[in-house]
């Protein structure tokens, strides 16, 4: 069993009022992680091997379009934690076993967390991207460049998953960053299992995120060998 955990978060500046001085604010926190387990489920969202079989450019192109939408209303809509009451440098805590963002049967080979504090939860509830505005945004236009390219080798991996959460949350930050208040924080580590743990644990404090306004302790926790 491996588990990722938030043991706790500090926030400086709530986002609310003056400095926060005379007012709290309630904070919606969104967690998302992608996990390599070098295996892939039948959860698998997409694969390789679903668009090799569609000749048709448009009809792969369709088919990428779905997997994003599908991919920002999954977030969207994912359990999120609400705390109300929050003040300027008020560390919150979530007892003894921490808040879990994600676990698993397996340890997994590398990991994607991303940790998002939100002031007004209500531009991520309401998130919904049209079709045009996914097409041409460069994320999508990346993703579906290299997908065309893994398709036109011989003998492409097949059960390679496709990273389409990466042009969801690409989106969600291009609209955060129209109202800037709204983000109180975002937290984002890119870890492999090698490097930063080789034995299934590992265990932070106070690592700050991208904006400088809070800090995060983790801990991750395994107790069984990865599937090879």
């Amino acid at each position: 069993m491996f588990y990722t955990r938030i043991n706790k978060i500090k926030v400086f500046n709530n986002r609310e009022g003056f400095l926060g001085l005379f007012n709290s604010a309630e904070m919606r926190i969104y967690s998302y992680v992608e996990a390599d387990l070098r295996v892939c489920p039948s959860t698998c969202p997409l694969i390789l091997s679903d668009l090799m079989n569609l000749s048709d450019e448009s009809a792969r192109r369709q088919k990428l379009l779905e997997a994003v939408q599908a991919e920002t209303a999954k977030f969207a809509q994912s359990n999120s934690l609400e705390v109300n009451g929050v003040k300027d440098n008020q560390s919150l805590l979530f007892g003894e076993s921490g808040l879990i963002i994600y676990r698993n049967d397996f340890i997994p080979a590398s990991l994607n967390l991303q940790l998002w504090v939100i002031e007004s939860d209500e531009d991520v509830r309401n998130f919904a991207v049209d079709a045009d505005r996914v097409i041409d945004s460069d994320a999508f236009k990346g993703l579906y460049a290299a997908v065309e390219t893994a398709l036109a080798i011989s003998n492409p991996v097949l059960s390679g998953m496709i990273a389409v959460g990466g042009v969801a949350l690409s989106l969600l930050r291009q609209k955060l960053r129209t109202n800037s208040d709204d983000l109180v924080g975002y937290w984002q580590a890119s870890l492999n299992r090698t490097e930063h743990y080789p034995h299934g644990t590992r265990d932070k404090q106070d690592v700050y995120d991208t904006t400088g306004n809070i800090q995060v302790d983790y801990t991750l926790f395994g107790f069984e060998n990865s599937v090879e």
